[in-house]
């Protein structure tokens, strides 16, 4: 049953993207406005919106807080999207939802991601959170989830990101994700770029409101191993267990936005939530110096190969599968200048690069292409080379290559 009421839901996409709240309107009207009933933080941002809204349920979880996480995409399972204290929505939860609003969802038009954030909405409110950890989907002013009235807002770093939909600009997008500001509702970024931060701070001065920057210099990263990141922040020291630089500025956004909520939470629980979060996907190791990540945007990639470079003094080799709309001249420079060597796969996809994509784009012509993606996986592990291999790109892939490496990252709690 539940592999055909994923099936119906899948096939909502075939509706695109609907910015706009109009629907997500209606859809929680006939569910009695499950919005309005619970506490939240609300995430924009292009990079890190996952691992900051899990490290801070993460953190609230182990304060003794009932915490809902409201995530996308997922991984492997659907499931993934909606959790409480770590623990997935059940599928029995997920088939008695969508039977029941199935005629309104068609009646109105309802998109695969407004079906689902009701549904995320709905099941918070069922189980009385104390409060959700809620991203966005895609932008923010135009996002189901900016119905929201939140405690706190958060916009993690701002890069080039569905710019046929939110702006061929930065700064476009920058207002585009801006639209979750509320107001007299304390907002934190981590965005200091003078073209960035004057885009907020005009948005929270609009908002009558005070936008939280952190300074990105001031985050000092003491350790950096393949299984752990030490930092130090306002002469604290916290410790990650897990890679990636990136995830220093996703943990201080994080711990900001609690010590400005929750005072009461003390940094020794803040660590003792650190201490057990886990997000996978994000420079995840799944062999020996072979890791995965879901970096598919130009901040990202520069990130995970300087990252590995520095841990290994050593450019990696790259495995790169691609949406077709994320290629841009800056990333392709990246493939050049940041890898000893890079593969391009894809798989059956209309929005991933196909072999005919590749060969029309000039400057991917000159990267080695493998069409199946298991060959190209069993080419990077087997491999002789001394240095860091990564496996990078869309969240698409995630399946196959848990499956590959026979890696089980979920087992029902997160």
């Amino acid at each position: 049953m539940i592999d055909s009421t994923l099936e119906y839901l899948y096939q909502l996409h075939n509706r695109g993207i609907k910015l706009g709240l109009e629907n997500i309107n209606k859809i929680l009207h006939e569910c009695d406005e499950p919005h309005n009933k619970f506490k939240s933080i609300h995430l924009a941002g292009t990079n890190g919106k996952g691992s900051t809204a899990s490290i801070i349920a993460k953190i609230l979880q182990n304060a003794g807080l009932k915490v809902g996480l409201y995530t996308s995409p997922h991984l492997l399972n659907f499931n993934e999207r909606i959790r409480i204290n770590g623990l997935t929505i059940s599928n029995d939860e997920i088939i008695n939802f969508t039977k029941k609003h199935r005629n309104f969802f068609e009646k109105h038009s309802i998109t695969f991601f407004e079906a689902t954030t009701a549904m995320a909405f709905n099941y918070f409110r069922k189980n009385n959170v104390d409060i959700a950890i809620v991203e966005t989907g895609l932008g923010g002013r135009l996002d189901s989830t900016n119905v929201l009235s939140p405690i706190h807002t958060i916009i993690t770093e701002i890069d080039f990101d569905h710019t046929h939909l939110l702006g061929d600009s930065v700064e476009e997008i920058t207002a585009e994700k801006c639209g979750i500001i509320k107001n007299s509702v304390p907002n934190t970024t981590i965005n200091t770029k003078s073209n960035i931060a004057e885009i907020i701070e005009k948005f929270s001065k609009k908002q009558n409101t005070k936008t939280n920057y952190i300074d990105k210099e001031k985050i000092n990263l003491i350790e950096h191993k393949t299984s752990s990141l030490h930092l130090k922040f306002k002469d604290k020291i916290y410790i990650l267990p897990q890679a990636g630089s990136f995830q220093a500025e996703n943990a201080v956004l994080a711990i900001e936005t609690i010590k400005n909520e929750f005072e009461n939470i003390s940094d020794s629980q803040i660590q003792e939530g650190l201490d057990q979060w886990f997000w996978p996907g994000r420079m995840q190791q799944m062999e020996e110096d072979i890791f995965y990540d879901v970096a598919h945007n130009s901040s990202g990639i520069s990130v995970l190969s300087s990252d590995l470079f520095h841990i290994y003094n050593k450019k990696p080799i790259g495995l790169v599968v691609m949406k077709n709309d994320k290629i841009r001249p800056e990333i392709i420079d990246l493939f050049k200048d940041k890898f000893e060597e890079l593969i391009i796969s894809t798989i059956q996809s209309k929005d991933i690069l196909s072999e005919k994509d590749i060969n029309s784009n000039k400057g991917l012509k000159n990267f080695q292409f493998i069409n199946s993606l298991y060959d190209a996986l069993e080419l990077i592990k087997n491999k002789k080379f001394d240095g860091p291999k990564v496996i990078f790109g869309s969240h698409y892939v995630a399946k196959q290559v848990y499956n590959y490496f026979d890696f089980s990252f979920d087992k029902g709690n997160i």
